[in-house]
């Protein structure tokens, strides 16, 4: 048995973690690790996260067996009384670890496995964080392979900081770089800056990354339909001129407004997707009871 654990966010915004494996521990350390998964009683992987907004710490937790791999991600308010003597054990043997910490993906229920039909990310996100603790800039190239076979290129240099997901929804899904979305939100963040392919194609790429990187079917569909209705749009103009007697063609984006959902829009959004099986498919027209798109 092999145990990952990261914990982010918080005021500070640092991020710790370990990876123990079983095989490797002392014999009375080993039974008291596996006494702590086995007291949790967890068989499902899961996502929890409360209302309560950024500033609470997160928890991502992997357990892998020879048979599967389980996954936990949720906040300090929503973690199971079950889980926390396990999590204080694995806070006490963390160190901080960068950005690129590397949670294995699940391939128990409730969360998909990155190779389940998502496509794949090919390296790891490397990246310098700034002093306000939300803005990073990527150190090595980092790339996602949609399952249609595109490349979405975060290459090293771009500068990404979660504002491709609307804020308003931080609150509900945690935030942009939490939890097992962080892969995702990164190359959304650089297409919707570099805004070189339709901002529905981007967006639908956020969905897949998703769950490439073990979001559960639920929770992913929720966040496309965040970032779908209520994030960036643009449109691309293509305009031909002659300059000293040649063709010059330009390319020209423009930003297009966006709904801005209000508190208890959002609140009405979640509660519609905690009870439903909502597929990719159906997100983009999707019209859910007591939410406007009225644009600003």
């Amino acid at each position: 048995m092999r145990v990952t654990f990261m914990q982010s966010g918080g005021f500070a915004g640092a991020i710790t973690g370990c990876r123990l494996d079983a095989a490797t521990l002392d014999a009375a350390e080993r039974a008291e690790l596996e006494g702590l998964v086995a007291a949790c009683g967890v068989s499902d992987s899961f996502q929890r996260f409360s209302p309560a907004g950024r500033d609470l710490r997160q928890f991502d937790l992997a357990i892998e067996r020879d048979t599967a791999t389980l996954r936990m991600s949720c906040d300090e308010r929503c973690l199971p009384v079950s889980v926390r003597p396990l999590v204080a054990f694995l806070t006490a043997r963390a160190t901080p670890q960068s950005a690129a910490f590397a949670m294995p993906p699940s391939t128990a229920s409730g969360a998909a496995p990155a190779a389940a039909g998502w496509g794949r990310f090919e390296g790891a996100v490397v990246a310098r964080w700034a002093d306000d603790g939300r803005t990073m800039t990527l150190v090595e190239d980092f790339a996602y392979l949609d399952p249609r076979r595109v490349r979405w290129q975060a290459p090293a240099g771009a500068v990404v900081n979660g504002a491709s997901i609307p804020r308003a929804f931080w609150s509900v899904i945690g935030g942009p770089f939490e939890g097992l979305f962080r892969n995702a939100s990164v190359v959304h963040d650089v297409a919707c800056d570099a805004r070189e392919r339709r901002w529905q194609e981007s967006h639908r790429m956020f969905h897949d990354a998703c769950r490439c990187g073990g979001v559960g079917s639920a929770q992913a569909a929720l966040m496309y339909y965040a970032v779908y209705h209520f994030g960036p749009r643009w449109r691309v103009e293509e305009r031909t001129t002659l300059v000293a007697g040649g063709v010059h063609r330009e390319r020209i984006v423009h930003d297009e407004p966006r709904p801005v959902p209000g508190a208890g829009e959002v609140a009405a959004i979640e509660a519609y997707f905690a009870g439903r099986d909502v597929k990719p498919d159906e997100i983009p027209s999707l019209t859910i009871p007591g939410v406007s798109e009225e644009l600003p």
